[in-house]
């Protein structure tokens, strides 16, 4: 089973399950008041350790699914999955137009952990062939550059390995 055809069934997972259940707040920098809420996108990549947004990824709110790494003992893939979660949150933002700075947008966060945690244990099995494992991790990077809040989440998850024979007709062709 190859590594970027389980990020992209996890991505899909994500899409269907998480993107169309929550609404969060888009980041809008130019204008505070001019926000509205949407559902997060999903992408497949990697958010840097230092809790900063590359350019290139879009817009948040957003989960990133990445890969920590796996192993092949000939039979089942393992993956170490590691989804990223970026959401923005300045404050409070009241009906007649006035703004209140806050530092509540950690819930924010931890609400869309939450929903993930919960599909993933709910489904455990994604698409028929990837099989997710009981132990699921997620915490916040400790430097939260405000008005933006990162967290992650790693579990397991495997699938069955490349038989045998397509190997080696893969190392032959």
């Amino acid at each position: 089973m190859n590594s970027v055809y389980v990020l992209n069934e996890i991505k899909s997972f994500l899409e269907e399950n998480i993107s169309k259940q929550i609404k969060l707040q888009k980041a809008s920098d130019n204008d505070i008041f001019a926000y509205e809420l949407v559902s997060p996108s999903v992408f497949t990549g990697w958010l840097p350790p230092n809790g900063m947004l590359p350019d290139n990824i879009g817009d948040v709110p957003c989960l990133i699914v990445g890969m920590d790494g796996g192993s092949d003992d000939g039979s089942i893939n393992e993956f170490k999955i590691k989804i990223s979660f970026a959401v923005y949150s300045p404050g409070e933002h009241k009906e007649q137009g006035e703004y209140t700075p806050n530092f509540n947008g950690y819930v924010d966060l931890l609400n869309l952990i939450d929903l993930t945690k919960s599909q993933l244990v709910k489904e455990k099995i994604i698409n028929n062939t990837l099989c997710i494992g009981e132990e699921i991790s997620w915490d916040m990077y400790q430097d939260q550059p405000y008005p933006y809040w990162y967290g992650y989440m790693t579990f397991g998850i495997s699938g069955k390995a490349y038989p045998k024979v397509n190997i080696e007709k893969l190392l032959n062709s």
